[in-house]
């Protein structure tokens, strides 16, 4: 029988030390009495230097005192539900310092009166946060991808959209101001007929540059179209707005466009300006700025209109 037994616990034994996971024995104070070699491995120590240490040694800053408080309640009152038997992420403090995440399950090992003693299992989650780290990285860019226009790198139709909803859920609430610009580039269709798309596509592209400059970063500038834009701007009025614009105007007028081959050439853009108020929806407010920025075009081009009431009848003819 005896021999039965220390066949049993050499087995056991075997299984402890050669387990791919880290498993601890640690006594009713919270020291260790027993570490494998995964657990030597996954520290940093020896497992000459972990026996009789406190587990504290390997609990990263702050968490030892909260970790002593858990054993002494379930002592104390045999509460333990927070930390025995669960699944949890946590961080090991490995032996030069760094923090190594895993997952822990702790456990008792004795029965009633036969003092103290836990068991737990630590599995490594380097690798698998590493990867989630990835995926989240991945993620934030295909979001970003489905939001961004390829070619201007300005934000796309359905990032313009969102952001014009809640400006003008926004405006609702609080009672605040917001301007919406539409700019559409005069005679953008010769520009492709003369020079071809490649150049058409190089002037989006530069006209995105000089609205980048101009706008503030809680301004949303988009590509809403072929070679419409489109700028939301809180917190300003129309007279503000209008002011943004024109400097832009002015500096789009002023440019010379560089086409390819050595080419350059001027351009120009009508806009239209319409402010948000609390009773509208964005989609008024874009049929607003479409007949202030058509009004422009019909006007000579090169300009900027704000919408006024006026030109409710425009809107009942369109």
């Amino acid at each position: 029988m005896v021999h039965v037994l220390c066949d049993e616990e050499s087995v056991f034994r075997d299984l402890f030390d050669h387990a791919f996971d880290a498993l601890w024995v640690l006594n009713g104070d919270m020291h260790i009495e027993h570490a494998n070699a995964a657990a030597a491995t996954l520290s940093g120590f020896d497992i000459s230097e972990l026996i009789g240490q406190p587990l504290s040694v390997l609990l990263p800053e702050g968490v030892a005192e909260k970790h002593a408080g858990y054993v002494e309640k379930y002592k104390k009152n045999g509460k333990g539900a927070a930390v025995l038997g669960h699944a949890r992420r946590f961080e090991l403090r490995a032996r030069d310092g760094s923090l190594i995440p895993i997952q822990l399950k702790a456990f008792r090992l004795s029965g009633p009166g036969e003092g103290y003693r836990f068991g737990a299992t630590m599995i490594d989650l380097r690798e698998q946060v590493r990867l989630e780290q990835e995926q989240k990285h991945m993620m934030a860019q295909l979001e970003r991808l489905a939001l961004v226009d390829p070619l201007t790198e300005l934000w796309n139709r359905r990032a313009f959209d969102d952001g014009l909803s809640s400006q003008c859920a926004f405006v609702a609430r609080h009672q605040g101001t917001a301007s919406l610009a539409l700019i559409d580039i005069d005679h953008f269709k010769a520009v492709n007929d003369t020079y071809g798309h490649a150049a058409g596509d190089k002037v989006l592209q530069q006209l995105a540059l000089h609205l980048k400059r101009l706008v503030r970063k809680e301004d949303i500038c988009a590509r809403i179209g072929g070679e419409e834009f489109g700028i939301l701007m809180p917190a300003t009025d129309v007279e503000g707005a209008k002011m943004v614009i024109e400097r832009a105007l002015h500096r789009v007028a002023t440019d010379r466009f560089d086409i390819g081959e050595g080419r350059g050439i001027t351009i120009t853009f009508s806009a239209g300006v319409a402010g948000i108020d609390g009773s509208m929806i964005g989609e008024t407010v874009l049929e607003r700025s479409d007949v202030a920025m058509y009004r422009a075009k019909d006007g000579g081009r090169a300009r900027v209109e704000v919408w006024t009431p006026a030109f409710d009848a425009v809107l009942d003819d369109a």
